[in-house]
């Protein structure tokens, strides 16, 4: 009994020191970097995006305000910080894509030159997204017009990687050209629309604006990659805009996917602001028949640096929440 339980004993521990020498050797292995480690999630780019990015835009915006801080004079309209609680979407107006010298692309802030601080403007548009609004940039669409495929595509990636940088949450297309109602750029709009738009699925918004019907064919052609189109319909009373509705409805599919546009005046030709008082006649018009999917203001706080009789500034957006009082009762 005695020499088969010595070797037994023999056996087990020659088998304990294998299996420990097998781990270890396995272990080093890892240390070594030669066993792949299974991949995580890949956040190197949340640092560059918005709170909103890869939320999709399940409801149209009852309320969009353009800021005109960067391309007017500070002192005619509201700063960025005055935006009231309602506005849903706030598009810096102007900015802008277009050929560098060398022929390349870019979308850039020149606008803001001499009125504000962009530095300054991204911080306070980036809390503004801590407060649930969704920030977009304007660009004039005249340097989209018949690119090629190519020239589309690497215009869109510029785009894209300044939305990146700047936190941004979309882009609005101005379709106002010198040639009227003529242009095309459903390549450029196609190109965007793998980056932004409802076909892009990163939540980020394409919109367009739009004056008189004159590009409604345009927006027809491309409604697919576009989340909604806003009116320059500034001059129109309430009895008018249901027509404007269904006509635009037309062409971007859904009458739901339709803003009406309005202004008080400090940044619209003269005589085709609002009339005082319809604005909220609109706006009634609008939640009462279910017809529209909201509206948009052009520009924001044209009374907010108005004085009183004893010379105090006002800071009055008023305007703005009337509006959303009304559209949201």
């Amino acid at each position: 009994m005695k020499p088969t339980f010595h070797l037994v004993c023999r056996y087990l521990l020659l088998m304990a020191c294998t299996s420990s020498l097998l781990i270890l050797a396995d272990s080093c292995k890892k240390d070594n970097g030669h066993t792949p480690s299974v991949p995580g999630p890949d956040t190197t780019q949340q640092e560059h995006t918005s709170p909103f990015y890869g939320i999709p835009l399940t409801k149209r915006p009852v309320m969009v305000t353009y800021w005109g801080g960067c391309c007017y004079d500070r002192s005619t309209v509201g700063p960025l910080d005055a935006i009231p609680e309602g506005v849903d979407v706030v598009n810096i107006f102007t900015l802008g894509i277009g050929r560098t010298p060398e022929g390349g692309w870019e979308f850039e802030h020149r606008g803001v030159s001499g009125q504000n601080n962009w530095n300054d403007v991204l911080t306070k548009a980036h809390a503004l997204q801590q407060r649930g609004i969704r920030i977009v940039a304007t660009s004039f669409a005249g340097s989209l017009i018949k690119l090629s495929a190519a020239a589309a595509d690497s215009m869109a990636k510029v785009v894209r990687d300044s939305l990146d940088k700047w936190q941004f949450d979309g882009v609005d297309l101005d379709l106002e050209y010198s040639s009227g109602r003529t242009a095309n750029i459903d390549s450029g709009v196609i190109a965007l629309g793998k980056y932004i738009g409802p076909a892009s699925g990163t939540g980020r918004i394409l919109s367009v604006v739009d004056y008189n019907n004159h590009n409604a064919a345009q927006i027809r052609r491309t409604r697919q990659y576009t989340d909604y189109v806003q009116t320059m319909s500034y001059w129109n009373k309430a009895t008018q805009i249901r027509n404007i509705i269904r006509s635009y409805a037309d062409a971007i599919g859904s009458t739901q996917n339709v803003l009406i546009g309005v202004g008080a005046g400090c940044a619209i030709y003269a005589g085709q602001q609002t009339p005082a008082g319809e604005e909220l006649k609109i706006a009634d018009t609008i939640r009462s028949t279910g017809l529209g999917g909201g509206m948009m203001e052009f520009v924001f706080g044209c009374s907010y640096n108005n004085k009183d009789q004893n010379g105090n500034i006002t800071k009055d957006v008023s305007y703005t929440r009337n509006i959303i009082g009304r559209l949201k009762q």
